[in-house]
């Protein structure tokens, strides 16, 4: 099956300083990109390291205090998902995020899914290993 793992803040919301979590704003372009990807068969994980810094990667205290804020605010903007993992490592504000199938926001919107694998390719074009 096809996967999207899709990161929650800054992604799928809108981020504004101090505005509390159940009240960002969604990102409607890219909620209605993801419900395309849906009508296609893909199935939608979101991976959310939303508190991970609050609790110190306690993931217990998360499901209790960050669970239900999350899927709240995905039925209210009629996010399409399948699942939701959290404990996604923060990488601090400083920081980044280095991954080989990975694609921006503004990609995923704008471009269709034979040039998103086109784009992925390029990064890895020597999947099957080795020096070719």
């Amino acid at each position: 099956m096809k996967t999207l793992l899709i990161d929650l803040d800054g992604t799928l919301t809108i981020d504004e300083e101090h505005v509390d979590y159940i009240d960002k704003k969604p990102n409607i372009i890219l909620i209605k990109t993801l419900k395309e990807y849906k009508k296609q068969g893909f199935k939608i994980n979101i991976f959310t390291s939303r508190n991970m810094r609050t609790f110190d990667g306690d993931l217990e205290k998360i499901k209790t205090h960050t669970l239900s804020t999350i899927t709240t605010w995905l039925q209210k903007h009629d996010v399409p998902y399948d699942e939701i993992i959290i404990g996604k490592p923060w990488c601090g504000y400083d920081g980044f995020y280095v991954d080989d199938k990975a694609i921006r926001p503004s990609e995923f919107i704008s471009l269709n899914y034979e040039q998103i694998k086109e784009l992925l390719k390029k990064e890895n074009p020597h999947k099957d290993g080795g020096d070719k």
